[in-house]
């Protein structure tokens, strides 16, 4: 039997044969550099849903209409602030986090102005839109970001119609977490001290208007929705 009878049809890439790993085995953790070459030998597709987080590469959630929608409104709200406060906007791209063996591809990142040939790095927020993905959202992948310093990190849960707040890395983790619901009218300013961009006011003014959409976007339809304003 030839090595092409062995590999069933439509099994093109490593992607489309994700399975489970018992946690007791232990795993040889694959590195950015690894990433790269497995993509450069077609190992990989360029278009493959797979992102790197902590050595091992996970496989990314199809994304449902939910999400799509969140996605849709996020960028049409996110866009005009971002442009103002003269940063970037980088959606579903790989993220720099200062680690060899974590590449995450977050939903949204908001980057400082970023050269054509550089990869984004040092995001002074990142948020991801969770339905299925909530315990890799809320574990593993807040974990990596804590672990960058990432100074502001958002969970949007399309299902649960709730936004998760995580700030103040410390460690490894987020020393601050802060959960709202659909009615939270919270109006605690954000807290700049970690910020690293060389604007934190104009930063802290776009986050601040995303948050005031955010309930509209989770809630599907958005018929009236309640904000909740400042976090």
């Amino acid at each position: 039997m030839s090595v092409d009878d062995e590999i069933p049809a439509g099994i093109g890439t490593i992607a489309a044969m994700a399975v489970h790993v018992d946690a007791s085995l232990p795993v040889h953790p694959l590195t950015v550099d690894d990433l790269a070459a497995m993509v450069a030998a077609g190992i990989l597709g360029e278009d493959d849903r797979v992102e790197l987080l902590d050595g091992v590469l996970i496989e990314m959630s199809p994304h449902g209409e939910p999400h799509m929608y969140a996605i849709r409104r996020f960028t049409a709200l996110a866009m005009p602030a971002v442009a103002a406060a003269e940063m970037e906007l980088s959606p579903q791209c790989p993220l720099g986090v200062r680690s060899p063996i974590s590449q995450p591809e977050p939903d949204f990142a908001v980057i400082p102005r970023t050269p054509r040939t550089a990869k984004p790095a040092d995001a002074v927020l990142v948020l991801e839109i969770s339905s299925s993905s909530r315990a890799i959202d809320l574990g593993v992948k807040a974990a990596v970001y804590a672990r960058a310093d990432i100074p502001e990190y958002w969970v949007l849960d399309v299902e649960r119609r709730e936004l998760i707040v995580h700030r103040e890395p410390r460690d490894g983790r987020y020393s601050s977490v802060r959960t709202l619901g659909e009615h939270d009218t919270s109006r605690r300013s954000p807290s700049t001290s970690r910020c690293r961009c060389p604007s934190c006011s104009e930063s802290w003014a776009y986050a601040r208007r995303w948050q005031t959409g955010v309930t509209g976007i989770a809630a599907l339809p958005a018929d009236s929705p309640q904000k909740i304003g400042d976090v």
